[in-house]
Formats: C-alpha cells, sequence, structure tokens
C-alpha cells in the first residue's frame, strides 16, 4: 500500500516537473493566490472607496486608459482599464493590481510629474527678453531648451500624439502608437497649423501644443 501511494506521488511530481501543461496549470494557480494577495497587500480593503484605487483610477485617467470617474471605487470598468493598461505595459493582464503592476503604475505617475515640469518649467512663457529680435537668436534659445523637453518626455506617448492630433481634426488613421507615415504627415499639418516648424517630429513645442487638445 504503502509502495503505491510512494509510486503515485512519484509520477505526480515527475508529472509536475516534465510536463508543460501541468506545471504552468500549477504555476497560475500559485501566481492567481499571489497576485490577490499582492493586491490586498497594496490597495487594502476596498468593498468601498479607498484612496489608492482612486489614486490607480487618477493615474490611468491622465495616461488615457478610461477607468471611468475617480471615485475610490474598484468596479469593472476600472478592472478593464487596469487590464488594458497591463497589456501595453507587456504585463499579464489580470485585471488585478499586483506588485509588477504597481510599479509599472508608479512609473507612469512619475512620468506624467516630468511631463508637467516640462510644460511649466521648460517652457514657462513663450516670450522672450526684448533684446532678442532675430529668428537666429530665438532659435539659439529654444534649442537646448527643446533638447532638455525632449529628453525629459514619456517614451510612451506616441499614442497621446496621435489622440491629441485626432482631437486636433489632423488625424483619421487608428490609434496604434505607431509614428508612421500618416501620423507624419499630420504632426507636420499640425505645426504647419501653429506656427511652428514643420519637421514631423514632437519636440518640446509641439507637445506643448498637442497637450492641450489631451486635457479637453
Amino acid at each position: 500500500m504503502l509502495k503505491t501511494i510512494g509510486l503515485i506521488i512519484l509520477v505526480v511530481v515527475i508529472l509536475v516537473m516534465f510536463v508543460t501543461p501541468i506545471r504552468n496549470y500549477c504555476n497560475n494557480l500559485l501566481y492567481k493566490d499571489k497576485s490577490e494577495l499582492n493586491e490586498a497587500q497594496i490597495i487594502g480593503t476596498f468593498s468601498g472607496y479607498s484612496p489608492r484605487v482612486e489614486e490607480i483610477q487618477r493615474i490611468l485617467k491622465d495616461a488615457h486608459f478610461d477607468p471611468g470617474p475617480a471615485d475610490g471605487v474598484m468596479g469593472s470598468q476600472t478592472r478593464k482599464a487596469i487590464r488594458e493598461f497591463q497589456k501595453e505595459k507587456g504585463l499579464w493582464p489580470s485585471s488585478k493590481v499586483d506588485s509588477k503592476t504597481w510599479l509599472e503604475l508608479s512609473r507612469e505617475k512619475e512620468a506624467l510629474k516630468k511631463e508637467t515640469t516640462v510644460q511649466t518649467l521648460v517652457f514657462p512663457s513663450e516670450k522672450y527678453p526684448g533684446d532678442v529680435k532675430s529668428e537666429e537668436e530665438t532659435a539659439r534659445i529654444r534649442e537646448p531648451q527643446e533638447k532638455v523637453a525632449k529628453a525629459r518626455l514619456p517614451k510612451d506617448r506616441k499614442k497621446q500624439i496621435q489622440i491629441a492630433l485626432q482631437k486636433a481634426g489632423f488625424y483619421k488613421g487608428k490609434i496604434d502608437g505607431k509614428i508612421g507615415p500618416q501620423t507624419k504627415e499630420a504632426i507636420k499639418a499640425f505645426q504647419k497649423a501653429k506656427g511652428l516648424k514643420t519637421d514631423g517630429a514632437v519636440g518640446a513645442q509641439t507637445w506643448v501644443e498637442l497637450n492641450k487638445y489631451l486635457k479637453e
């Protein structure tokens, strides 16, 4: 009897170790439990209002995922937004805020802060000192500022660029996060309409103008 039980245990262990579908199934069960535990640790109890859930909703909304109203309630729309966010970041789309998802949300929050810094500090005004008269002098002042701003802009803003162009009426293509020929032509048309340099590249000046449409 003991030998039979021992043989069964051995077979189960071998199956788990060497048969991929069975191993993955066991890992998924363990991962699921861990994910739920991590979410509880990160968010806490959220049967009703949760300030952490509200913070997550605001981050998702600023990143142009639609979590619904930022009411601090973890509803189905917020879950859907979390899942879409996870997909874009290459995470397991569990719709739950595990440690990896929270890390990416925190990074997104910091990126959004830097974006605001670019707009308010790098280009606080379109006005220049009275002694700056020529275009060459203006360009010389703007160039280092533009380089700083461009370096600070978050890397995953391609979709936001397309959304802003679409809202401004210059882009009718798919919001896919790919800056292809159609998107570049839309950027150039936008730049021309705003009196900017029509180079098809989203530098600091172009981004400031585009971001106005994201806030509408």
